[in-house]
């Protein structure tokens, strides 16, 4: 995984730049500290270039963001120094259970679909139970992966492309043979170059029930699910699918 996102790292603001709906949906359902109050602690997990978790220390939180692929937390660390209460460190979403201690978090974010690029569901379930160890007594936990429901039922093969005026980024699903795995294909066009840089990565489909029951078995009791960073409810055809478990 960490190769794939190493060779698009440059442009990976421009590919997917920050969410102000997710920040603020993040925030929200956090809760912006008041005034000279003791400032929440939340993990970014799968942080990329630190665009959220850059976005929430601006808001007041404390925030520790993770990702495996030390060219992103390269160029997030370089963007925080106006942040004293951000920090980024290079690790893998499997090793976080073992780097920080119970009760570290009021919350822990993680977006962008990174979930399913664990490697198996085993290995989901077992991220989603050490993200209930790290939390405080209430914390929450908010992830956001694609509604695989949605793309495995309607077949779907194909995301919409992202495109302006300096890159075009399109994204294809493959389903593995004799697997229940997908392959993530992706065409990144840089037209100043022009520069072409495909790549491919395993993803696990991981569709709604089978995360509820993972968030149940972690201990999560609470559980919302949305269709997109407003607040709508999710519905067959949402796209994201985003929970908030608590």
């Amino acid at each position: 995984m960490s190769g794939f996102y190493q060779s698009i790292a440059p442009w990976y603001d421009r590919i997917f730049p920050v969410d102000p709906e997710a920040v603020a949906f993040a925030a929200k359902r956090i809760g912006i500290p008041a005034a000279g109050a003791s400032a929440p602690s939340v993990l970014d997990a799968g942080c990329g270039t630190g665009g959220l978790a850059l976005a929430l220390a601006g808001l007041g939180f404390r925030v520790t963001g993770i990702d495996s692929d030390a060219d992103m937390v390269r160029l997030a660390t370089e963007k925080c120094r106006a942040f004293p209460n951000a920090q980024f460190e290079v690790m893998d979403l499997r090793d976080a259970g073992s780097r920080f201690y119970a009760d570290s978090f009021s919350a822990a974010v993680c977006f962008g679909n990174t979930l399913v690029h664990l490697t198996s569901r085993d290995e989901i379930s077992g991220f989603i139970r050490k993200v209930r160890g790290m939390l405080k007594k209430d914390g929450l936990f908010l992830a956001q992966i694609l509604n695989y429901d949605w793309i495995l039922d309607q077949g779907l093969t194909v995301l919409p492309a992202i495109e302006d005026d300096k890159i075009r980024f399109e994204r294809t699903y493959r389903p593995e043979a004799g697997s229940e795995r997908f392959w993530f294909r992706t065409v990144l066009t840089v037209k100043s170059g022009p520069r072409v840089i495909e790549n491919a990565v395993p993803l696990i489909p991981l569709r709604r029930a089978e995360l509820a029951g993972m968030l149940a078995n972690a201990g999560f009791g609470n559980v919302e699910w949305f269709g997109d960073f407003n607040g709508g409810p999710l519905t067959e055809q949402s796209l994201p699918l985003i929970v908030v478990a608590g």
